[in-house]
C-alpha cells in the first residue's frame, strides 16, 4: 500500500487506487501522516477540518470519518485511538512524504561531505515523489497550516540539489533551472547565489552581477532590507575573480598537493549570526594551537544556539588550523549517543583516505591520535550525550583544538573549559530580530518587537523562528504573530514552529534524554501555578522529601533546564523556569500519559 500526500491526497494498493471520500476524510489522513508518529489531539483535528468555527457535531463526524480511513487502510495501517488523539501506524506501508524526508536527509549527508554525484542522486529521488502541489485535496484550514512547511522543504532540497549539481560542473544546465527558480522565489538569497555562480562559472560574470543587483532592488521594495552577508560575499568574489568560485577539480590543479586533501567538514555558519560577542571574544583568545590542547566545551539549554555559536567560531578561527577542521554530530535520534568506533572511522578516512581504518574502536584511537600528533586540526564535536563518547575523540599531543558542545553541564570532562550559554539579553534578542525582519519593519514596531521576543522567553531558537515567520510573511505586521502566541485559543508552540525549526521538538528532545522517572516528576512540576519554584512546593507536589525533590531540581539545572536562584528566608532553595520550557514539558507529560 501506499499513501501520498505529495500531491492529490490518495491510497493506492496493488496498482489501484482506495476510494477515502472528500476533503474530510482525506485532511484526517494527511494530518496524521504529517504527525510522523505521533498522537494528534482531537482538537488539532478539528482545527485541520473546521478551523475557528467547527459544528456542534464535530466529535461524531470525527469518528466516522476515521472509521472510514480505518476501512480504506485495512490491514496495511492502523488509526490507534489513544484518550482524546489518535495515531497512525504505518510500518508496512511506503509513505511519500516519510520517503521524501528521508532521501532528502541522505543528500544532505552526503552534500556536507562533499560528494556531489551521491547527494544529487539522492536529491533527484527525493524530489521525484512531488506528483504535483502537496497536499491537494484538503480542507483550506490544513493546507494554510502546513502547506508553508511543506513546500519550504522542496524549496530547501531544490536548493541543496542545484548546489551538488554545480559542485559537479552542471552549471551550464543550471542557469536556465536557477533562472526560474529565481523567478518564482525572488526573495530566496540561497537561490539568487547559486545563479550567480553557475552564470560566472559559463563566463557570463556580467549577468551574473545583474542578478545580484535586481535582487538587492526587489529585497529593498519587497521586505526593506539589504542583501545578507553570504550573497554580498559571492557577488564581492564575483568582482574579484576569487578562485573559491572556480569548481572544484579547476582548484586543485592550482593549488599545492600538500592542500588537496585537507578535510573541511564543518557545517555552514548562519549569514545573520547575532549576540555572543562576550562569547567569541573569550572562546577565540582560548582557541589558540597550543602543545597541551584543552577542550573547549559549550553548554546549554535546548534551543539557546550551543551549535549556532560552535560552528560560527570554529569558521572564524578556521585559518588558524591549516590542516583542516572535522566535524561529528554525536547523537542520532532523540537520546542514543552515536558510536565512537563510527566516528573515528570517518575522521581517519577524512585526513588520510589511504590509511587502513583498524577494527577496534582502541586501535582507531591510536592510529587517529598518531595522525593528529603532527598536525594543526580543529575538531568539532556536536551534540554530546555522555562525556565517555568525548575520550577517544580527544587528540593527545600536538596542537590541534577540540571544540565540545553539549546540553548539561559537562564540567567532569577532565582539564575542560566550560561556556555556559543561557537565553539572549533583550537586546540581542532584538538585534535577531532586526537582521532577519529588517530595520523598517523593527522600527515601526518598536513596542511589537519588544513583546515578541519577551514571548520567546528571549530563546535564540524561538526567536529566530518567529522572526523567520515574519520575513516570509511580509503582510503580517508584528503585532499579528504577537496576537497569535497571546490568544489563548492557540498554541503558542505551535506558532514557534517553521520548516526544520521547531521548538517544541528541541525541548522535547530534552525532556526525552532524562531518566524515565524523572519525566513523570517534570510533568507534576508543571502543575505549581509559578515561574518561582522553591524546594518545599516542589515537595508537596511531588509528595516526597524536600531532599529527594531538591536532587531532582538540581538535576533539572544541571541539564539546563532550570535556573538556580539562590534561597529564601528559610533556606529553602529557589529556582526559576522558562515559560516555553514549561509549556513544553506540560505538553510532553500528556503525550506520555495518553
Amino acid at each position: 500500500m501506499e499513501i501520498r500526500i505529495l500531491g492529490p491526497v490518495e491510497v493506492a494498493t496493488k496498482g489501484k487506487f482506495v476510494p477515502l471520500g472528500g476533503s474530510k476524510p482525506k485532511t484526517i489522513l494527511a494530518t496524521l501522516i504529517l504527525a510522523d508518529g505521533k498522537a494528534i489531539a482531537n482538537t488539532e483535528i478539528t482545527e485541520a477540518l473546521w478551523g475557528s468555527a467547527p459544528p456542534a457535531t464535530r466529535q461524531a463526524q470525527i469518528h466516522t470519518y476515521v472509521s472510514r480511513l480505518r476501512k480504506a487502510l485495512d490491514p496495511h495501517a492502523r488509526i490507534v485511538r489513544r484518550a482524546a488523539s489518535y495515531l497512525l501506524t504505518t510500518d508496512s506501508v511506503k509513505v511519500d512524504y516519510k520517503e521524501f524526508i528521508r532521501l532528502a536527509d541522505k543528500g544532505r549527508e552526503k552534500l556536507l561531505k562533499g560528494r556531489y554525484a551521491e547527494a544529487s542522486g539522492f536529491y533527484s529521488q527525493a524530489l521525484a515523489q512531488w506528483r504535483g502541489p502537496a497536499l491537494d485535496g484538503v480542507t483550506q484550514n490544513l493546507s494554510d497550516l502546513e502547506l508553508p512547511r511543506i513546500d519550504e522543504l522542496r524549496t530547501a532540497a531544490i536548493e541543496e540539489k542545484a548546489e551538488a549539481d554545480l559542485g559537479l560542473g552542471r552549471h551550464g544546465q543550471l542557469v536556465a533551472e536557477l533562472t526560474s527558480l529565481v523567478e518564482a522565489f525572488p526573495v530566496r538569497e540561497r537561490l539568487r547565489a547559486l545563479l550567480m555562480t553557475a552564470l560566472y562559472r559559463s563566463g557570463r560574470q556580467a549577468d551574473a552581477l545583474d542578478v545580484y543587483h535586481a535582487g538587492r532592488t526587489t529585497l529593498a521594495e519587497t521586505l526593506g532590507v539589504d542583501p545578507s552577508a553570504s550573497l554580498k560575499a559571492v557577488f564581492h568574489s564575483i568582482l574579484n575573480g576569487d578562485p573559491a568560485l572556480d569548481l572544484p577539480h579547476a582548484r586543485l590543479e592550482a593549488v599545492p598537493r600538500r592542500h588537496v586533501d585537507v578535510p573541511s567538514m564543518l557545517p555552514p555558519s548562519i549569514a545573520d549570526f547575532t549576540g555572543r560577542e562576550t562569547q567569541m571574544r573569550e572562546l577565540s583568545e582560548r582557541l589558540r594551537p597550543t602543545s597541551t590542547p584543552q577542550p573547549l566545551v559549550i553548554s546549554g539549554m535546548a534551543g539557546a544556539g550551543k551549535s549556532v555559536l560552535a560552528v560560527r567560531l570554529a569558521h572564524e578561527k578556521a585559518d588558524s588550523f591549516p590542516d583542516g577542521q572535522l566535524y561529528a554530530r554525536l547523537s542520532c535520534g532523540e537520546h542514543s549517543p552515536r558510536k565512537v568506533h563510527d566516528v573515528l572511522g570517518e575522521f581517519i578516512r577524512a585526513v588520510d583516505p589511504e590509511e587502513t581504518v583498524p577494527e577496534s574502536a582502541v586501535e582507531r584511537a591510536w592510529l587517529y591520535r598518531s595522525i593528529l600528533s603532527n598536525r594543526k586540526m580543529l575538531i568539532l564535536l556536536d551534540d554530546m550525550l555522555d562525556e565517555k563518547q568525548i575520550e577517544m575523540l580527544l587528540p593527545g599531543v600536538g596542537e590541534s583544538r577540540v571544540i565540545v558542545t553539549g546540553q548539561g553541564y559537562l564540567d567532569t570532562l577532565v582539564g575542560a573549559h566550560v561556556t555556559q550559554i543561557r537565553e539572549f539579553e533583550h537586546g540581542e534578542a532584538v538585534a535577531l530580530v532586526r537582521r532577519i525582519v529588517g530595520d523598517k519593519r523593527v522600527n515601526r514596531e518598536p513596542g511589537a518587537v519588544d513583546a515578541l521576543v519577551e514571548l520567546c522567553d528571549c530563546l535564540p531558537l524561538a526567536v529566530r523562528t518567529a522572526a523567520t515567520r515574519l520575513a516570509g510573511k511580509p503582510h503580517w505586521s508584528i503585532a499579528h504573530l504577537v496576537q497569535r502566541m497571546t490568544d489563548t485559543s492557540r498554541n503558542r508552540l505551535d506558532e514557534l514552529r517553521l520548516a526544520n525549526l521547531d521548538v517544541r521538538e528541541s525541548l522535547f528532545r530534552s525532556f526525552n534524554r532524562l531518566p524515565h522517572d524523572m519525566r513523570g516528576m517534570l510533568g507534576r512540576l508543571t502543575l505549581l501555578s509559578s515561574s518561582r519554584i522553591v524546594t518545599e512546593s516542589t515537595a508537596n507536589i511531588l509528595d516526597t522529601t524536600e531532599v529527594i525533590a531538591e536532587d531532582f531540581l538540581e538535576f533539572l539545572v544541571e541539564q539546563n533546564l532550570l535556573r538556580s536562584r539562590g534561597t529564601d528566608d528559610r533556606g529553602n532553595m529557589i529556582y526559576s523556569s522558562s515559560s516555553l520550557v514549561m509549556m513544553a514539558a506540560a505538553e510532553f507529560s500528556e503525550r506520555l500519559v495518553s
